[in-house]
Protein backbone atom coordinates (compact mmCIF):
# COMPACT_ATOMS: atom_id res chain seq x y z
CA UNK A 1 0.00 0.00 0.00
CA UNK A 2 2.81 2.39 0.92
CA UNK A 3 4.59 1.69 -2.38
CA UNK A 4 1.37 2.45 -4.28
CA UNK A 5 1.19 5.83 -2.59
CA UNK A 6 4.84 6.49 -3.37
CA UNK A 7 4.22 5.77 -7.06
CA UNK A 8 1.59 8.51 -7.11
CA UNK A 9 4.35 11.06 -6.58
CA UNK A 10 5.56 12.31 -9.95
CA UNK A 11 9.29 11.90 -9.36
CA UNK A 12 10.25 13.30 -12.76
CA UNK A 13 8.33 16.50 -12.10
CA UNK A 14 9.13 16.82 -8.40
CA UNK A 15 12.77 15.71 -8.33
CA UNK A 16 14.05 19.28 -7.73
CA UNK A 17 11.82 19.53 -4.65
CA UNK A 18 12.95 16.08 -3.46
CA UNK A 19 16.61 17.04 -3.79
CA UNK A 20 16.01 20.42 -2.11
CA UNK A 21 14.08 18.91 0.83
CA UNK A 22 16.67 16.18 1.40
CA UNK A 23 19.72 18.44 1.15
CA UNK A 24 18.22 21.25 3.27
CA UNK A 25 17.19 18.72 5.91
CA UNK A 26 20.64 17.17 6.13
CA UNK A 27 22.44 20.51 6.12
CA UNK A 28 20.30 21.91 8.93
CA UNK A 29 20.50 18.67 10.88
CA UNK A 30 24.28 18.47 10.70
CA UNK A 31 24.79 22.18 11.29
CA UNK A 32 22.57 22.43 14.39
CA UNK A 33 22.52 18.84 15.68
CA UNK A 34 18.75 18.48 15.28
CA UNK A 35 16.30 16.05 13.74
CA UNK A 36 15.08 16.96 10.30
CA UNK A 37 11.33 16.63 10.87
CA UNK A 38 10.92 20.41 11.01
CA UNK A 39 11.91 20.56 7.33
CA UNK A 40 11.05 17.07 6.11
CA UNK A 41 7.46 16.88 7.32
CA UNK A 42 6.17 20.23 5.95
CA UNK A 43 8.31 19.69 2.85
CA UNK A 44 6.71 16.33 2.11
CA UNK A 45 3.17 17.39 2.98
CA UNK A 46 3.13 20.79 1.30
CA UNK A 47 5.60 20.31 -1.58
CA UNK A 48 5.11 16.62 -2.41
CA UNK A 49 1.51 16.10 -1.27
CA UNK A 50 2.26 13.29 1.21
CA UNK A 51 -0.17 12.74 4.10
CA UNK A 52 0.84 13.96 7.57
CA UNK A 53 1.20 10.48 9.09
CA UNK A 54 3.27 9.12 6.19
CA UNK A 55 5.42 12.23 6.14
CA UNK A 56 6.15 11.77 9.84
CA UNK A 57 7.03 8.10 9.45
CA UNK A 58 9.15 8.66 6.34
CA UNK A 59 11.02 11.54 8.00
CA UNK A 60 12.15 9.18 10.78
CA UNK A 61 13.31 6.68 8.15
CA UNK A 62 15.37 9.37 6.42
CA UNK A 63 16.90 10.65 9.64
CA UNK A 64 18.48 7.31 10.62
CA UNK A 65 21.34 7.38 8.07
CA UNK A 66 21.44 11.19 8.00
CA UNK A 67 22.00 11.54 11.75
CA UNK A 68 24.40 8.58 11.75
CA UNK A 69 26.84 10.09 9.24
CA UNK A 70 26.61 13.52 10.89
CA UNK A 71 27.32 11.93 14.30
CA UNK A 72 30.47 10.30 12.90
CA UNK A 73 31.72 13.70 11.71
CA UNK A 74 31.00 15.23 15.13
CA UNK A 75 32.85 12.34 16.81
CA UNK A 76 35.86 12.78 14.52
CA UNK A 77 35.87 16.44 15.58
CA UNK A 78 35.95 15.40 19.27
CA UNK A 79 32.42 16.78 19.80
CA UNK A 80 30.86 13.62 21.27
CA UNK A 81 30.16 11.92 24.61
CA UNK A 82 28.90 8.39 23.93
CA UNK A 83 28.08 7.74 27.59
CA UNK A 84 25.62 10.65 27.59
CA UNK A 85 24.19 9.46 24.27
CA UNK A 86 23.52 6.05 25.84
CA UNK A 87 22.01 7.57 29.00
CA UNK A 88 19.71 9.92 27.08
CA UNK A 89 18.65 7.16 24.69
CA UNK A 90 17.72 4.74 27.47
CA UNK A 91 15.70 7.23 29.48
CA UNK A 92 14.09 8.79 26.38
CA UNK A 93 12.67 5.42 25.31
CA UNK A 94 10.85 5.18 28.64
CA UNK A 95 9.75 8.81 28.40
CA UNK A 96 8.43 8.36 24.86
CA UNK A 97 6.37 5.36 25.96
CA UNK A 98 4.85 7.34 28.84
CA UNK A 99 4.24 10.33 26.56
CA UNK A 100 2.46 8.22 23.96
CA UNK A 101 0.17 6.79 26.65
CA UNK A 102 -0.51 10.22 28.13
CA UNK A 103 -1.45 11.56 24.69
CA UNK A 104 -4.95 10.09 25.00
CA UNK A 105 -5.55 11.83 28.35
CA UNK A 106 -4.07 15.28 27.75
CA UNK A 107 -4.79 17.99 25.21
CA UNK A 108 -1.82 17.77 22.84
CA UNK A 109 -2.92 20.98 21.08
CA UNK A 110 -2.80 22.98 24.32
CA UNK A 111 0.55 21.47 25.25
CA UNK A 112 1.99 22.35 21.84
CA UNK A 113 0.97 25.98 22.35
CA UNK A 114 2.54 26.06 25.81
CA UNK A 115 5.70 24.46 24.47
CA UNK A 116 5.74 26.92 21.58
CA UNK A 117 5.92 29.83 24.03
CA UNK A 118 8.55 27.93 26.03
CA UNK A 119 10.73 27.63 22.90
CA UNK A 120 10.45 31.39 22.35
CA UNK A 121 11.65 31.95 25.91
CA UNK A 122 14.60 29.58 25.42
CA UNK A 123 15.52 31.21 22.10
CA UNK A 124 15.56 34.67 23.69
CA UNK A 125 17.72 33.39 26.54
CA UNK A 126 20.18 31.98 24.02
CA UNK A 127 20.32 35.23 22.04
CA UNK A 128 20.63 37.87 24.78
CA UNK A 129 24.13 38.45 26.20
CA UNK A 130 24.61 36.59 29.48
CA UNK A 131 21.35 34.68 29.06
CA UNK A 132 23.11 31.33 28.84
CA UNK A 133 26.48 29.81 29.83
CA UNK A 134 29.40 30.58 27.48
CA UNK A 135 29.14 28.74 24.15
CA UNK A 136 32.79 27.70 24.49
CA UNK A 137 32.44 26.49 28.10
CA UNK A 138 34.95 23.89 29.37
CA UNK A 139 34.00 20.30 28.62
CA UNK A 140 32.52 18.66 31.75
CA UNK A 141 33.98 15.48 33.23
CA UNK A 142 33.05 12.01 32.07
CA UNK A 143 29.74 10.65 33.30
CA UNK A 144 31.24 7.89 35.52
CA UNK A 145 33.41 10.37 37.39
CA UNK A 146 30.84 13.10 37.99
CA UNK A 147 28.47 13.68 40.90
CA UNK A 148 25.66 11.05 40.85
CA UNK A 149 23.13 13.86 41.34
CA UNK A 150 24.27 15.37 38.04
CA UNK A 151 23.88 11.99 36.33
CA UNK A 152 20.35 11.67 37.73
CA UNK A 153 19.57 15.14 36.41
CA UNK A 154 20.83 14.19 32.96
CA UNK A 155 18.72 11.01 33.06
CA UNK A 156 15.70 13.15 33.95
CA UNK A 157 16.45 15.43 30.99
CA UNK A 158 16.40 12.44 28.64
CA UNK A 159 13.14 11.26 30.22
CA UNK A 160 11.50 14.67 29.67
CA UNK A 161 12.79 14.87 26.08
CA UNK A 162 11.36 11.43 25.33
CA UNK A 163 8.07 12.20 27.09
CA UNK A 164 7.47 15.39 25.10
CA UNK A 165 8.51 13.64 21.90
CA UNK A 166 5.92 10.90 22.48
CA UNK A 167 3.27 13.34 23.68
CA UNK A 168 3.34 16.11 21.09
CA UNK A 169 5.65 14.74 18.40
CA UNK A 170 8.58 17.14 18.76
CA UNK A 171 12.20 16.29 18.11
CA UNK A 172 14.12 15.46 21.28
CA UNK A 173 16.91 17.83 20.28
CA UNK A 174 14.68 20.83 20.96
CA UNK A 175 14.77 19.79 24.63
CA UNK A 176 18.14 18.06 24.92
CA UNK A 177 20.40 20.72 23.43
CA UNK A 178 19.16 23.72 25.46
CA UNK A 179 18.84 21.44 28.51
CA UNK A 180 22.47 20.38 28.26
CA UNK A 181 23.54 24.00 27.80
CA UNK A 182 21.50 25.62 30.58
CA UNK A 183 21.45 22.91 33.25
CA UNK A 184 24.80 21.18 32.79
CA UNK A 185 27.03 23.80 31.13
CA UNK A 186 27.84 21.57 28.15
CA UNK A 187 29.46 23.53 25.28
CA UNK A 188 27.30 24.25 22.22
CA UNK A 189 29.18 22.02 19.76
CA UNK A 190 29.40 19.07 22.15
CA UNK A 191 25.69 19.40 22.97
CA UNK A 192 24.88 19.32 19.25
CA UNK A 193 27.05 16.23 18.70
CA UNK A 194 25.36 14.37 21.55
CA UNK A 195 21.94 15.43 20.27
CA UNK A 196 22.54 14.26 16.68
CA UNK A 197 23.83 10.86 17.88
CA UNK A 198 20.82 10.53 20.21
CA UNK A 199 18.55 10.89 17.17
CA UNK A 200 19.76 7.63 15.57
CA UNK A 201 18.30 5.08 18.03
CA UNK A 202 15.18 7.14 18.71
CA UNK A 203 14.49 7.64 14.98
CA UNK A 204 15.03 3.91 14.37
CA UNK A 205 12.54 3.00 17.10
CA UNK A 206 9.97 5.47 15.80
CA UNK A 207 10.48 4.45 12.16
CA UNK A 208 9.90 0.77 12.97
CA UNK A 209 6.64 1.61 14.71
CA UNK A 210 5.45 3.74 11.79
CA UNK A 211 6.56 1.11 9.26
CA UNK A 212 4.41 -1.53 10.94
CA UNK A 213 1.51 0.91 10.71
CA UNK A 214 2.12 1.48 6.98
CA UNK A 215 3.25 5.08 7.48
CA UNK A 216 6.71 4.83 5.88
CA UNK A 217 7.22 5.33 2.14
CA UNK A 218 10.54 3.50 1.57
CA UNK A 219 10.87 4.51 -2.09
CA UNK A 220 10.43 8.20 -1.35
CA UNK A 221 12.67 7.88 1.70
CA UNK A 222 15.45 6.34 -0.40
CA UNK A 223 15.17 9.23 -2.85
CA UNK A 224 15.53 11.74 -0.02
CA UNK A 225 18.39 9.97 1.78
CA UNK A 226 21.34 10.75 -0.58
CA UNK A 227 20.83 14.52 -0.44
CA UNK A 228 20.14 14.37 3.29
CA UNK A 229 23.32 12.38 3.99
CA UNK A 230 25.47 14.70 1.89
CA UNK A 231 23.91 17.73 3.57
CA UNK A 232 24.42 16.13 7.00
CA UNK A 233 28.13 15.55 6.39
CA UNK A 234 28.64 19.08 5.02
CA UNK A 235 26.72 20.64 7.90
CA UNK A 236 28.55 18.65 10.58
CA UNK A 237 31.90 19.41 8.94
CA UNK A 238 31.06 23.13 8.81
CA UNK A 239 30.38 23.08 12.56
CA UNK A 240 34.09 22.51 13.17
CA UNK A 241 34.87 25.78 11.35
CA UNK A 242 32.06 28.01 12.66
CA UNK A 243 32.25 30.02 15.88
CA UNK A 244 30.21 28.44 18.66
CA UNK A 245 28.38 31.72 19.36
CA UNK A 246 27.24 31.86 15.73
CA UNK A 247 25.95 28.28 16.04
CA UNK A 248 24.08 29.22 19.19
CA UNK A 249 22.43 32.12 17.35
CA UNK A 250 21.49 29.76 14.51
CA UNK A 251 20.00 27.28 16.97
CA UNK A 252 17.98 30.07 18.62
CA UNK A 253 16.59 31.08 15.21
CA UNK A 254 15.64 27.46 14.57
CA UNK A 255 13.79 27.38 17.92
CA UNK A 256 11.83 30.45 16.86
CA UNK A 257 10.90 28.67 13.63
CA UNK A 258 9.91 25.55 15.60
CA UNK A 259 7.76 27.63 17.94
CA UNK A 260 6.02 29.18 14.92
CA UNK A 261 5.17 25.67 13.68
CA UNK A 262 3.50 24.99 17.04
CA UNK A 263 1.74 28.30 17.53
CA UNK A 264 0.79 29.05 13.90
CA UNK A 265 1.16 25.83 11.87
CA UNK A 266 -0.95 27.18 9.01
CA UNK A 267 1.53 30.03 8.53
CA UNK A 268 4.41 27.59 7.95
CA UNK A 269 2.24 25.30 5.81
CA UNK A 270 1.11 28.19 3.59
CA UNK A 271 4.71 29.34 3.15
CA UNK A 272 5.76 25.88 1.92
CA UNK A 273 2.71 25.71 -0.37
CA UNK A 274 3.53 29.09 -1.93
CA UNK A 275 7.08 27.84 -2.47
CA UNK A 276 5.62 24.91 -4.40
CA UNK A 277 3.27 27.14 -6.37
CA UNK A 278 0.23 25.51 -4.77
CA UNK A 279 -2.78 27.42 -3.37
CA UNK A 280 -2.30 28.36 0.30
Amino acid sequence: MASDVAREIDVRRLWPAIVLIGTATGLLSGLLGIGGAAILVPGMTDLLGVSQHRATGTSLFVMIPTAAVAAVVYALGAQMDWSLVALFSLTAVLGATLGARAMTRLSAASLRRIFGFFLIFVAIRLIIPGGAPPAEAPVPGIILAQNPIVTLGQAALGLVAGFLSGLIGIGGGQILTPGMIFFFGIPQKLAQGISIAFIVPTAFSGAMTHYRQGNVLPRLGLLLVPGAMIGGVVGAWAVQLIDANALRLGFAIFLLYASTRMLAPRLVSNAFRRLAGRPA
